[in-house]
């Protein structure tokens, strides 16, 4: 029997995937086997940046620094890119003849000549683009299409994969550091930060209610300015999504410039927020604050995204709760001492009955 070869190189592919639960490595990997296996001089994998709406590279091969760095990719200036994440394959036989081409100079000076481009997907949503290089002009077939597509789809499958992995790898190291330290500053300050950098958010905040003013107060944020910080108290029944939010729903804010439930709407504008996602902290029902986190486009929130910072906020409140019950062990330890050494007048004279 003649042993199918494209097939088998996709097995070996997976062999070396399956082991591999990093993001970049695990592209990396996928662009130099699609490459090889394509016949192609080179292959990229770049994400769409839903804030920024950009695709960003990832993972490459065969292909040069100075290429690579040469910029990045706004969807409004690359027609064909919006319709590659819209779903379709696209190939360009010689992109120097195509007027349309961003850094056309640049591909000219790399060597290159064809070009296609095919949509990375997770669960029927594009999330990326995989392009597929060649040093001469090619019409490409429809097997190569076809080839392409399989190897994007197993592509996409190990984009969430990988994602999911980071995901579960940033709670368990919430986790341990909730179970390592009392410090309440330290854990909340990790917790800001994951939640800003997992999914390249603009900058996070934990806000914690005040009974007696009906406010929440900062108790920690990342990548906010000092200045929007000082915009004044938030004070709940003037802010509507944090009505919502006290109530135990999850509120997010898709483009701040059309949602009239904010109470500082110029100052959130100011600081160069456009979307926002509010998740409760909840301690046995009771909701003592809220986890929120800002982008710096128009944004729709992903319900991965939201179970993320839920089960994020969730560690915030075990957090909250292990602070305040240490410190008010440790205020009545202090005061019982204090009792204690009056009424002995330690060293000097026994107590008296």
């Amino acid at each position: 029997m003649k042993e199918d070869k494209p097939l088998f190189y996709i097995y070996k592919l997976l062999e070396k995937l399956i082991s591999s639960y990093d993001l970049e490595t695990t592209l990396n990997i996928l662009a130099k086997n699609i490459a090889e296996l394509m016949g192609v001089k080179g292959c990229t994998v770049r994400l769409l940046d839903k804030k920024t709406m950009t695709l960003e590279i990832v993972a490459a091969y065969g292909m040069s620094r100075s290429y690579l760095e040469k910029g990045p990719v706004h969807l409004e200036e690359h027609p064909v890119d919006q319709k590659v994440l819209c779903g379709e394959c696209i190939s360009t036989k010689d992109i120097l003849a195509e007027p349309h081409v961003l850094y056309r100079e640049d591909a000219k000076k790399e060597g290159i000549r064809s070009v296609m481009s095919c949509p990375l997907t997770v669960q029927e949503k594009s999330i990326g683009v995989i392009r597929i290089y060649m040093s001469e002009p090619h019409d490409f077939t429809e097997e190569e299409i076809q080839r392409l597509k399989v190897l994007a789809s197993l592509g996409g499958i190990l984009v969430d994969r990988a994602k999911i992995w980071k995901q579960m790898q940033t709670l368990i190291e919430i986790s341990r550091s909730i179970g390592s330290t009392l410090s309440l500053n330290e854990v909340l300050a990790k917790i800001v930060e994951h939640a800003t950098k997992a999914f390249g958010f603009m900058a996070a905040s934990i806000r914690l209610l005040d009974e007696e003013r009906k406010t929440l107060e900062v108790k920690e944020t990342y990548g906010l300015s000092e200045a929007y910080l000082k915009k004044g108290p938030i004070e709940v029944e003037k802010s509507l999504i944090d009505v919502e939010c006290m109530k135990g729903c999850v509120v997010t804010v898709s483009d701040v410039s059309k949602d009239g439930r904010l109470q500082y709407p110029e100052e959130i504008i100011r600081e160069g927020i456009r979307a926002i996602l509010s998740v409760p902290l909840s301690i046995r029902g009771t909701v003592i604050g809220v986890l929120r986190v800002y982008t710096s486009n128009p944004y729709s929130f992903s319900l991965s995204e939201i179970d993320f910072l839920s089960a994020l906020a969730s560690s915030g409140a075990i957090a909250i709760e292990n602070a305040r019950l240490f410190e008010h062990i440790k205020s009545e330890y202090e005061e019982l001492t204090r009792d204690v050494w009056k009424w002995y007048d330690w060293g000097k004279r026994f107590p008296k009955f």
